[in-house]
């Protein structure tokens, strides 16, 4: 007898959306998530194309609606950083990193992903001394400072837009030749006055004493650098999903994704994934929803098939 028909990995939206779903089905289901369950939409000020809501949603209502509707229907959740999975012939084992053990009928995995890092002097060393990830959640430690932001795409765009309200001047930094945010996104940021748009550089380097003091700056054309005093900086140039433990075990593409089929299974039976942590994922918030209903779907049937025979 397994302990649970269902293991969900990660309590984001596609997580929290399988769960509702599996439950509705009166599948036993666990939901193990390392943070706070909700995800991290949480950490969003604002969502604007979610549908439903017209004028948006902030990431923290939103997201606490998603754990209360997955209360109501019973999903149970504990606090677990999931850090192996053994296979057997009949079974799945989740190992958490507390040494506790969770044998399923099915896995699915709803991990989401993490900010990439710079991968440059200074950025590990000036962690949380002026090197920050989050807007919404530290933006308020940068007031009236300039403050970097790198990357030009959707979520960085966003990052720079929120700082914008509190430092006093933002420095939005892009590899790229442009940015690939999303157009009224773009749109936004020309016409903020406290924003300056660097396309075209790379960061080479973060320079600080104990506190982030500058960023040294290259210019992919012309190869010259340069260094600009900041208060801060913050990273958001990409995600990385979290599957580093899954490397061996579940095939993963070049991206580290994990590779699924349409019903969002994986090559190994009985795992599933969805959001973010799935190969080909656009990484929004309403497609990691649908991908929920998805995954659960598809485990329901797998359950429905597994007891027939």
């Amino acid at each position: 007898m397994f302990d649970w028909d269902v293991v969900i990995v990660g309590g984001g939206p596609a997580g929290l959306t399988a769960g509702v779903y599996s439950r509705r089905a009166n599948r036993r289901t666990l939901l193990l998530d390392k943070e706070t369950v909700g995800g991290y939409i949480r950490n969003i000020e604002l969502i604007e194309n979610y549908p439903g809501f017209t004028e948006g949603v902030s990431g923290a209502r939103l997201a606490a609606e998603m754990v209360k509707q997955a209360e109501k229907y019973g999903l149970q959740t504990e606090p677990g950083e999931v850090t192996s999975l053994e296979l057997f012939s009949d079974t799945r084992w989740v190992g958490c990193a507390n040494g506790q053990g969770f044998t399923t009928n099915i896995v699915i995995f709803t991990g989401g992903s993490r900010n990439k890092k710079l991968g440059v002097p200074g950025e590990e060393e000036l962690a949380g001394k002026g090197v920050f990830e989050c807007a919404f959640c530290d933006g308020g430690h940068y007031a009236d400072r300039v403050v970097a932001v790198c990357g030009g795409g959707d979520a960085g765009v966003t990052e720079a837009l929120y700082m914008a309200k509190i430092a006093s001047k933002v420095i939005l930094v892009e590899a790229m030749p442009e940015l690939t945010a999303t157009a009224v996104l773009r749109d936004r940021l020309n016409a903020d006055p406290k924003i300056e748009v660097r396309c075209g550089m790379m960061v080479e380097a973060i320079i600080g004493n104990g506190k982030v003091e500058a960023i040294e700056l290259l210019d992919a054309a012309s190869k010259k650098k340069e260094t600009l005093k900041v208060g801060g900086v913050l990273v958001h140039i990409g995600l990385d999903p979290n599957t580093e433990y899954l490397d061996g075990v579940v095939p993963l593409d070049s991206q580290g994704q994990i590779i699924v089929n349409d019903r969002m299974q994986a090559e190994v039976p009985y795992i599933l994934a969805a959001g973010d942590i799935r190969n080909g994922s656009p990484r929004q918030v309403v497609t990691a929803v649908g991908d929920g209903a998805i995954v659960a779907i598809t485990a329901q049937r797998l359950l429905q098939e597994s007891e027939v025979n």
